[in-house]
């Protein structure tokens, strides 16, 4: 499985995942190997991890987006049934 560029959540939330060496990481937070960016909506994951691993942190911040999501469209009461 390929580690997707774009997520869709609904009501249009677009996520963009990118893949970054671990210099262009380690300019973001040489500590981490993934990192959610609310205001830019973009996932960044650091490339050289295996792919297993690549996974593991797009679930792990598409969990952060997915809260964000939610703040921003069910709390505001856009996303109403």
């Amino acid at each position: 499985m390929r580690i997707p560029t774009r997520v869709v959540l609904p009501f249009g939330y677009r996520i963009t995942v990118r893949q970054l060496t671990d210099a262009e990481m380690d300019r973001r937070d040489n500590n981490a190997d993934g990192i959610w960016d609310a205001d830019s909506k973009t996932i960044y994951i650091r490339k050289r991890l295996p792919v297993t691993r690549r996974r593991y942190i797009l679930a792990h911040e598409l969990g952060h987006a997915w809260l964000d999501w939610q703040h921003r469209y069910l709390d505001e009461g856009k996303a109403r049934s």
